[in-house]
């Protein structure tokens, strides 16, 4: 089992590795092309992208990895190409329909919220891009489901690098915009999505289908919406509060230190990609041992990894942000401060909020995410008033680090699983590195 988690969260390590610096590469170089003003009302347009994926996809993004996990498990290949028809049909209509909502309500959106035309002018790109990005996550997230996860890391990767090189184009003919930087996002997009649609036809030809209804799909995705709308709420909420509040430069910078922010977390985002259809898996057959251990190692040696790079944070901000991004960001070194602390938080924890959902409970995670969520955007309109972006920051942490720390206890209480940090499991991890370097 060991050997499992490690050989997919290598697969995985390969390509996050290659996505985050290929992602880091493109926010580096749109950052310093489009400035901070662009450069936020390019966030806000992503930002508002994420709230309607998440309307849109119906939780399927979640519940595809349970379905199509426990259907491996059984063997059962009728239901599961079933499952994943019954998903993309959910789906297209779905995101068709959400992207004209998003298209006909844009003057609404752009410029009596945020009041910027600048914004109302490219969110006809978001309604475009929207039922092809979703199309693409669910791509990515069926590769994960059948444990494919080479097929599952490379797509991603595919993506920044046309992406990148759709930029570098721009930049070297002098025709950096932010609606040419749009069709470069368009263009990353469109060719992982052919090229993975491709690969999982031929997988799931020879296989049977069995007609699945999208009732019985919804009945277990719809309470996941909740639960991610209010993840997003947490995640988000504070880019368009500060949207409200600020101008777009400062969202910019926000934007910039957020995505530095991110990367404490990135090594349990690794078996993040790689563990929730083995809870699943394990959960079936009612498996706790190895359930508990495939949790439990995930946050233990992801914590290993996240520590060092939040001392970095720490020690070298404002160099980071001037080196990568520019002195035009450097003011965000207070905000960076508090976000890498709820980072660390999360990671800590572990995959708490995946074992909820795995295991049957994601109606307890979703009144948690819910409660969390009222509570930052409680948090977030109070805190911007008096401290600005670093008010914002402060108020995002405390929420991570709350629902984080509340859904680590509940699921003790419900499955007697600890998923924190183990400390015997760290000190074995030591020994055997430490055995490793020696020999």
């Amino acid at each position: 089992m060991l050997k499992k988690i490690l050989s997919g969260s290598l697969s995985v390590l390969s390509g996050q590795v290659a996505g985050i610096l290929l992602g880091a590469a493109n926010k580096i170089l749109l950052a310093r092309l489009l400035g901070p003003t662009y450069w936020g009302i390019y966030t806000i347009l992503l930002k508002i992208c994420n709230i309607a994926e998440i309307l849109s996809l119906l939780g399927t993004n979640t519940v595809i990895l349970k379905l199509l996990g426990t259907a491996v498990g059984s063997g059962d290949w009728g239901r599961l190409k079933g499952t994943l028809t019954g998903i993309f049909r959910i789906i297209i209509v779905s995101s068709s329909a959400v992207a004209f909502i998003i298209y006909w309500s844009g003057d609404l959106i752009a410029i009596r919220f945020f009041h910027s035309r600048e914004l109302y002018a490219v969110l006809v790109w978001g309604a475009v891009a929207l039922p092809l990005r979703n199309c693409l996550l669910i791509t990515v997230e069926a590769f994960r489901g059948l444990q494919d996860l080479k097929t599952a890391s490379f797509l991603p990767v595919l993506q920044q690098v046309v992406f990148l090189m759709s930029l570098i184009f721009l930049h070297y003919n002098a025709l950096a915009s932010i609606h040419n930087a749009l069709i470069a996002f368009f263009a990353g997009i469109l060719c992982p999505l052919l090229a993975g649609l491709m690969i999982l036809y031929h997988r799931t030809a020879p296989w049977p289908s069995e007609k699945i209804s999208p009732a019985g799909i919804l009945r277990e995705s719809l309470p996941m919406v909740v639960t991610r709308g209010s993840l997003l709420i947490m995640s988000n909420m504070d880019f368009y509060v500060l949207g409200l509040y600020a101008e777009p430069a400062e969202v910019g910078i926000y934007g910039v230190v957020s995505t530095l922010a991110a990367t404490v977390v990135f090594p349990l985002n690794i078996f993040n990609q790689v563990i929730p259809a083995m809870l699943a898996h394990y959960n079936a057959q009612n498996d706790y041992q190895r359930l508990a251990y495939v949790v439990r190692f995930a946050s233990t040696l992801g914590t290993m990894f996240s520590a060092p790079i939040f001392i970095l944070l720490m020690l070298f901000d404002k160099h980071m942000l001037n080196l990568y991004f520019g002195y035009h960001y450097s003011s965000g070194t207070g905000a960076l401060y508090f976000l890498i602390a709820g980072q660390l938080v999360n990671s800590i924890t572990g995959s708490c909020g995946y074992m909820l959902q795995m295991t049957g409970l994601h109606k307890l995670f979703m009144k948690i995410s819910l409660t969390c969520g009222i509570i930052n955007l409680i948090l977030d309109f109070f805190m911007v008033r008096h401290f600005g972006k670093e008010g914002i920051a402060a108020a995002t942490a405390f929420s991570l680090a709350t629902q984080n720390i509340l859904t680590m206890v509940v699921v003790y209480r419900k499955t007697g699983i600890w998923t924190m940090v183990s400390p015997k499991l760290l000190s074995d991890i030591a020994k055997q590195a430490g055995k490793y370097i020696c020999y």
